[in-house]
């Protein structure tokens, strides 16, 4: 009588240990999943975000104004180096932006400025949801580390290999008579990886200057194009 009462126990406890690692698990495996939905979102303010560079490039119409404008914005490499080029067809789509002036050198110094709140704009949402994506990485290590620390996965599947769970669930994730070597690769297969944000490949959000502390540098960039490029510049904001 005392044996099946402690054998009854017995089970009870094992039954718990195994809802509670598979209930935490699947929080964890959910959180994981989020975390890859923030992250293509966040690739999607990226691509903007590096479109609107393309744009700027384009309006200030050649390599040497670009390498200009950066230095003036405070910005020690170009951003989106690769990325730019890839979606520097893309920039059609962003549509014109028009202005109005009136001289041409007025038009297009409203051209840059508008340009430049454009692109402070998007790039300022994508530091947003990088810096938010960030967060999620390290939450979500963290609760991996403790769920690590809760279940020892070895010590567990040795302790539940013989025990009568869910058929289905037993042959996913605990396996059935298996060898030293297997129960080992399946500790392998079932153990969670940290989350990186380099395993996403963005990169980094630029820090640019508010619009308005920077309208005096980008007027005095206008006028460095326009007195190089007036033929082109006419173009831009016809």
């Amino acid at each position: 009588m005392q044996d099946d009462i402690i054998a009854a126990l017995t089970q009870e406890v094992k039954e718990e240990v195994v809802e509670n690692y598979f209930h935490e698990r699947r929080l964890i495996e959910e959180q994981i999943s989020y975390v890859n939905e923030l992250a293509e979102q966040t690739a999607e303010l990226e691509r903007k975000c590096a479109r609107r560079f393309g744009r700027m490039y384009n309006s200030l119409i050649e390599p040497e104004f670009a390498d200009e404008f950066r230095q003036r914005v405070g910005l020690k490499d170009a951003p989106f180096g690769e990325r730019l080029d890839k979606d520097y067809s893309d920039r059609k789509h962003l549509g014109q932006v028009k202005v109005r002036g009136f001289t041409q050198r007025a038009k297009f110094k409203r051209l840059l400025l508008e340009s430049y709140r454009g692109l402070y704009m998007w790039t300022s949402q994508y530091k947003e949801a990088y810096e938010d994506l960030q967060g999620e990485c390290k939450a979500v290590n963290r609760n991996l580390k403790k769920f690590e620390s809760d279940y020892d996965l070895l010590t567990l599947l040795n302790f539940l290999k013989d025990m009568d769970v869910e058929l289905v669930e037993k042959k996913h994730c605990l396996g059935e008579n298996f060898t030293p070597k297997e129960m080992a690769s399946i500790e392998s297969s079932l153990s969670f990886k940290p989350i990186r944000i380099e395993r996403f490949k963005l990169d980094p959000p630029p820090n640019l200057p508010k619009p308005n502390t920077v309208q005096r540098e980008l007027n005095s960039l206008a006028d460095c194009v326009c007195g190089q490029c007036s033929a082109r510049v006419k173009a831009l904001v016809k």
